[in-house]
């Protein structure tokens, strides 16, 4: 009765590449990838871990659709314990992919993965701009396309264990993001909502420190003028691009990035990269027209298409969401979570966790909250 009656084929389009990983390589990678992390706050739930356990990692490619509507093949990694039965699926989208070069794909193992070491299958998709669609421009936090990017990537991981597992998948699962993988984990669930016949069913989705309402977000960090996150310049030019806005940067930009504009916003940098190169005082980098109330018509370009990125409104669902965030985030505004939270809570049956630590080290908490209640339910 758990497993899918109907899975549509034709998303799935090759096995791209696989290898076997075990959970220290995971430690290192995040350790990279994140030096300030504090990982001895994990030392409390390392029982939840199989420590010896080693997981089977498989790169596919699927087909999808870019923003405007056109195929587009993309890839993501499912990733399987190895010689135990998997207790379940999780989908995780990745936190946002500041580099098109370390998608899931490309690098085999990447932190999401680490709920396999649980038992757990996880599907964890590029995302556009990542991975095989590496050339593409990323659609950066596009909520509806995330949703969608995210569903194919489920599809065809079914699509691919029916062919070549012994095991399918089953149709329900769990969905777990933070930071922007939390805003293309709601997204997911809302596109799985809309979708009158999916073979999917959602039990329980986690999400933490996400952005739901790009305009909100967007209007608290130049209200707050600081932002420990380099958001808005990739934010802009991910806009500039799918919506063809042709921005003469010299009225959006200022200082060092405009004069870097085109190097460092080319996508090969990772996210301690980027914030050694971008200051998080929004004045160092921001032309001063973004801080006025006329703004100029380049700035009044951007703003008019954010209102078409939120998630805050308009729906609703019966799947039990868990939403997380700190209070004290200087990357993503906590109201983010906040707004959403009040909007669905006469709609779902939604739960909101709060603490503090910051966007990074409170996702830590987050994501041993989120192990705990997957392992004791």
């Amino acid at each position: 009765m758990d497993q899918a009656e109907s899975v549509p084929d034709g998303y799935l389009v090759s096995v791209l590449h696989s290898r076997e990983f075990g959970i220290q390589e995971m430690i290192d990678l995040t350790l990279r990838d994140f030096p300030e992390l504090d990982l001895s706050m994990l030392e409390s739930v390392t029982d939840l871990f199989n420590l010896e356990l080693r997981v089977n990692v498989t790169a596919i490619s699927y087909n999808t659709t870019d923003p405007d509507g056109n195929p587009v093949v993309a890839s993501g990694i499912i990733v399987q314990p190895i010689g135990i039965p998997s207790r379940g699926v999780v989908h995780v989208p990745p936190t946002t992919p500041l580099s098109c070069l370390e998608g899931g794909s490309d690098l085999l193992f990447i932190t999401e993965g680490v709920f396999a070491f649980m038992g757990f299958t996880v599907i964890i998709p590029d995302l556009i701009g990542s991975g095989i669609s590496k050339d593409m421009p990323q659609p950066f936090l596009f909520m509806d396309h995330s949703g969608q990017v995210c569903y194919h990537m489920h599809l065809a991981a079914m699509e691919y264990c029916n062919k070549y597992s012994l095991t399918p998948l089953p149709a329900e699962i769990n969905i777990f993001g933070y930071s922007g993988g939390a805003t293309a984990a709601v997204a997911l669930l809302r596109h799985i909502n809309r979708e009158p016949e999916s073979p999917l069913r959602v039990k329980k989705l986690f999400s933490g420190g996400g952005l739901y309402n790009m305009s909100h977000a967007y209007d608290i960090l130049k209200e707050r003028e600081y932002a420990e996150y380099p958001l808005i310049p990739l934010l802009i030019a991910s806009l500039d691009h799918w919506y063809e806005l042709n921005l003469d940067y010299s009225r959006v930009f200022s200082g060092d990035l405009l004069v870097n504009r085109e190097r460092w916003l080319d996508r090969t940098k990772n996210a301690e990269q980027m914030r050694a190169l971008i200051e998080p005082d929004l004045h160092t980098y921001m032309h001063p027209d973004f801080f006025t109330e006329e703004k100029n018509p380049e700035i009044l370009k951007i703003e008019n298409v954010l209102s078409l990125h939120s998630m805050t409104d308009g729906w609703h669902t019966k799947t039990h969401i868990y939403l997380g965030h700190a209070k004290d985030d200087l990357s993503v505004p906590f109201s983010e979570t906040q707004i959403l939270y009040n909007n669905l809570k006469t709609k779902a049956n939604v739960t909101m966790i709060t603490g503090w630590g910051g966007h990074y080290n409170y996702g830590i908490e987050f994501f041993i909250a989120a192990c705990l209640y997957l392992t004791v339910n």
